[in-house]
């Protein structure tokens, strides 16, 4: 059976696992999202390497496979075996609150294991706070020019276009420097919301 959660990458290193399921049918995307460069996507899911043909049907089949009744014992089982980092959706988003809430179990499941994950569902609001509870994950509401004011009692990702938003936060913010192994894995480890270069 094939595996469900992906290796890391260069950007990540390879002690990070992800897991991604199909940007836009997934999440709420806002216009810099889908058209905020030039008419041309700014969402790194939406541009580049993660447009190949192999990515999307490799989003497609994990979906397909988040709805089945032994996604979390099998990514549960992956996840202990394999990684001490895991971020959830670098591709895609949360789609329902049974969804949220077989994460919820696998991070609880997993507890040697640090999640990070980023999401735009404020529809989902109440299942995604409950889910930051958990002691071993930090979710984020992604912000961006067109949403840049946050609204779900979380901390928050935006992108660095729109710190003066945040002016006057400095101090508790976690600048992105690039690379997840250079700043030794802050996204994970602190609870602060971050500002991160567009990529």
């Amino acid at each position: 059976m094939r595996r469900l959660t992906i290796d890391g990458n260069t950007k990540l290193g390879m002690q990070v696992g992800t897991f991604n399921v199909p940007p836009v049918k997934t999440c709420t995307p806002t216009g810099w999202c889908l058209t905020g460069w030039h008419g041309k996507p700014l969402c790194y899911a939406l541009r580049n390497n993660c447009r190949f043909s192999n990515v999307v049907r490799s989003c497609r089949r994990r979906l397909k496979a988040s709805k089945k009744a032994d996604f979390v014992e099998r990514v549960t089982k992956e996840i202990q075996a394999r990684f001490d980092f895991f971020r959830i959706h670098a591709l895609g988003d949360y789609y329902s609150v049974e969804y949220v809430q077989k994460w919820h179990e696998i991070v609880r499941e997993c507890p040697k294991t640090r999640f990070m994950t980023t999401t735009r569902r404020r529809d989902l609001t109440k299942p995604l706070v409950e889910l930051n509870t958990e002691p071993n994950i930090i979710v984020r509401e992604s912000l961006d020019t067109d949403r840049s004011v946050p609204e779900m009692g979380l901390q928050f990702a935006a992108v660095d276009s729109i710190e003066i938003i945040v002016r006057g936060m400095d101090n508790d913010l976690i600048v992105c420097p690039g690379g997840c192994e250079e700043c030794g894995y802050k996204c994970w480890k602190d609870h602060r919301s971050l500002i991160f270069p567009v990529h």
